[in-house]
């Protein structure tokens, strides 16, 4: 070997060295479902959710290769040597022996009926006494919804597509189809689809990609979730605040967040200076970059505001609620009436977009009052927000429908996203003693815009 070549043989090693673990692989295959339009081998882009994966990836010189097959067989599949693992999966499906990455999206996942059925029920629970449910037979739900399915089991009926649930519930053999409602409108059709109406909906799902845990798939694992992050998650020239500028919602109950999310920062060795605003100009503020952050908001309805990123985990999860006047009918109906005057907020308008909403909608951003507002009888119906599972405390005074469950997390503008993977640690410590409670503070409204 001459001297020319033996020094470029050794850059060459050297640099390969040098490399991360998950760049010497140019190529990720995984496996895959069909799951439009998340994933399909139909679609020209390979399903949104791959189409996302693959440009997040190409950026770095990384080819995405899929296999899509049916689902359980995709995630046996995957702990083949040729796979790095399944994608996309809810992180309930993350099975042992695989590892799963920071959420890359999310998917909504409630109940669907047809739009000629009555349905009449007061929470989940009696839901399921009361009809017949439909759902895929090789999708481990999360955990708090799969609970319900194991404990009602009797009433729960197994299909092996989304396709399969729709013919189910044109057929009669089910009430109810347990789904996620864009997968349900892709596969049953325009016509189809303007058959259904969502009867409750559950908080968004995250979706992630469950890699092979071993050694090489943990560097993959830390470049894929840096690449999640962003790069504004590692500015070389960003400068540690000693003072953030915040607004809250001014609501009761919104106290036991502000002292969670001041603790945080305080954690951090940053103050905290937070302000009390109407809900959707908090959000303008930190779109804008006028403030750093917002104390929490339903995550769901963030992903229109460019400049504000989505801090996890979840502080906690919600319910929107549809309170009615003990003296007129309340039930799902109402929201079709469009004789019906209805006080709610322009998030919660979006956050219920599955929901057939007809009524005369009354914009109120100033969650306080709502429920002063349904006692002086100034309405007769109001769409209001409470921490899960504690909207019992408003039926002295109200007769109460829930309508569907969010996250709630805490926000900021992304110029504080260099932050993020530290404020991620100290949440997740602090939310061990953390228990928001409605009942304890009085109608905490996490409604958020």
């Amino acid at each position: 070997m001459g001297k020319g070549h033996l020094h470029s043989f050794v850059i060459f090693m050297l640099l390969l060295l040098t490399m991360p673990a998950w760049a010497t692989t140019t190529v990720w295959k995984i496996a895959s479902l069909d799951w439009p339009p998340y994933a399909s081998a139909e679609m020209e882009n390979g399903g949104e959710a791959i189409a996302q994966l693959r440009e997040l990836l190409s950026a770095q010189g990384i080819t995405l290769e899929v296999d899509y097959l049916p689902w359980e067989q995709a995630q046996t599949m995957a702990a083949a040597d040729e796979y790095i693992g399944y994608y996309p999966a809810w992180p309930s499906e993350v099975k042992s022996g695989f590892i799963a990455s920071q959420p890359l999206s999310y998917s909504p996942l409630g109940l669907i009926t047809l739009q000629k059925n009555t349905i009449e029920y007061r929470n989940l629970v009696h839901l399921f006494e009361q009809y017949k449910v439909g759902v895929v037979s090789s999708y481990i739900y999360p955990e708090h919804i799969q609970s319900v399915l194991d404990e009602y089991h009797s009433t729960v009926f197994y299909a092996p597509t989304e396709q399969a649930l729709v013919s189910m519930l044109n057929r009669g053999s089910v009430d109810l189809i347990l789904a996620t409602p864009e997968v349900v409108n892709h596969v049953a059709g325009e016509q189809q689809a303007k058959q259904l109406r969502m009867i409750t909906q559950f908080a968004d799902v995250p979706l992630v990609l469950a890699l092979k845990n071993n050694e090489h798939n943990q560097a993959k694992l830390a470049a894929l979730n840096d690449l999640i992050l962003g790069p504004s998650a590692h500015k070389e020239d960003f400068k540690k605040p000693t003072q953030v500028v915040g607004t809250y919602i001014k609501t009761p109950g919104v106290e036991p967040f502000i002292k969670l999310i001041e603790k945080t920062y305080a954690d951090m060795g940053i103050e905290v200076k937070l302000e009390p605003v109407p809900a959707r100009r908090g959000l303008v503020l930190l779109n804008a970059g006028l403030t750093d952050l917002d104390v929490v908001r339903l995550g769901a309805n963030m992903a229109q505001f460019g400049n504000v990123t989505v801090v996890e985990p979840s502080l906690a999860s919600g319910e929107h609620i549809l309170l009615c006047d003990k003296d007129v009918p309340c039930n799902l109906a109402v929201l079709s009436n469009p004789n019906a005057q209805i006080l709610t907020a322009r998030g919660t308008l979006e956050s219920l977009a599955q929901f057939d909403i007809q009524a005369k909608v009354i914009i109120n951003e100033q969650l306080d009052r709502t429920p002063q507002l349904l006692k002086r009888r100034d309405v007769e119906y109001a769409i209001f927000s409470t921490v899960e599972g504690e909207s019992e405390q408003y039926l002295k005074d109200f007769n109460v429908v829930t309508l569907r469950s969010f996250r709630l997390n805490h926000v900021i503008n992304n110029k504080l996203d260099p932050l993020l993977l530290e404020l991620q640690r100290i949440i997740t410590v602090n939310l061990h003693e953390f228990t928001p409670s409605t009942i304890e503070t009085q109608n905490v409204s996490s409604q958020t815009r």
